[in-house]
């Protein structure tokens, strides 16, 4: 073979290229039998058996070279954790889980989720930088279902309003009035953020809003002037009972008898708490 050839032959792969090992890139050859030109005591020595002929071993020499001053890991067959460990603490793993430095944001990564990930990204062995382009997909991927969620809350909030605005006509503002004061009087606030199977907003849905107005048309029922003289005997209590309800209402600062802004609902109270007073004091 020329010396014009051989050049050729041992040319630096290209840039990118997996570089594998003398013996791997030797593999093969025309069969040739130029172990017979070689001093004796290096014909048996196992790295030259895939070698087929000259060209391969020149093949192989230039391979060895681009191994030669390069960082290498060396792989187990069947490594343990302990070598994992070692290999991907070579790889840029943290000795801990604090290395990672995962920061809140105040919103989708509280404090605590924060520590947790940053300990389940150690045990699986990530690069901070591998642990940190996962939270920043997660951080997108919430907000995005954060913002839809926003979106069609604010739908189902608008096509109740058509919905009870059809059903309702001119009462739709004397109802839904009606219906928040009903809610203010025998419910929470915390409530309406609950959600149901299908995503909703409890408070959004037509016909929660319309469970309190009748609620509400039912509570004015009661407390008219041709029922009201029937309502306190359907509701008298033993003293103690009675004053049980008095202690609950006077402890519960988000009674409506504490609500000045719950003009009927505050009314209904303080004529509830007079009959309490009444079961109470004879």
């Amino acid at each position: 073979m020329s010396e014009e050839n051989v050049e050729q032959v041992a040319q630096p792969e290209t840039a990118g290229t997996v570089l594998e090992t003398p013996a791997e890139v030797a593999q093969g050859g025309s069969g040739n039998d130029f172990l017979s030109t070689i001093p004796e005591e290096l014909r048996d020595h196992p790295s030259l058996s895939p070698i087929k002929d000259v060209e391969n071993l020149a093949r192989s020499y230039v391979n060895a070279q681009k191994l030669i001053g390069a960082d290498k890991i060396p792989l187990p067959v069947n490594p343990t954790d302990e070598d994992l460990d070692r290999i991907y603490g070579r790889l840029g793993r943290p000795e801990t889980s604090d290395g990672y430095e995962i920061k809140p944001d105040g919103n989708i990564i509280t404090e605590d989720i924060a520590k947790d990930y940053a300990e389940v990204a150690h045990k699986l062995r990530l690069t901070p930088q591998q642990a940190s382009g996962i939270i920043e997909y997660y951080q997108g991927i919430a907000a995005q279902n954060e913002s839809s969620m926003e979106d069609n809350d604010v739908k189902a909030m608008q096509d109740t309003e058509m919905s009870l605005k059809k059903e309702w006509g001119d009462e739709y503002s004397h109802k839904l009035t009606a219906a928040k004061e009903a809610f203010d009087a025998f419910a929470s606030l915390e409530m309406l953020e609950m959600r149901l199977s299908d995503g909703t907003k409890i408070g959004n849905h037509p016909d929660f809003i319309k469970a309190f107005a009748k609620m509400a048309d039912f509570r004015h029922n009661m407390t008219s002037e041709d029922t009201v003289a029937d309502a306190p005997m359907a509701r008298t209590l033993s003293r103690q009972a009675a004053q049980n309800e008095i202690d609950a209402i006077m402890n519960d600062k988000s009674h409506a008898y504490w609500d000045k802004s719950n003009v009927i609902g505050r009314k209904q109270a303080i004529e509830r708490m007079q009959e309490l007073m009444g079961m109470v004091h004879g």
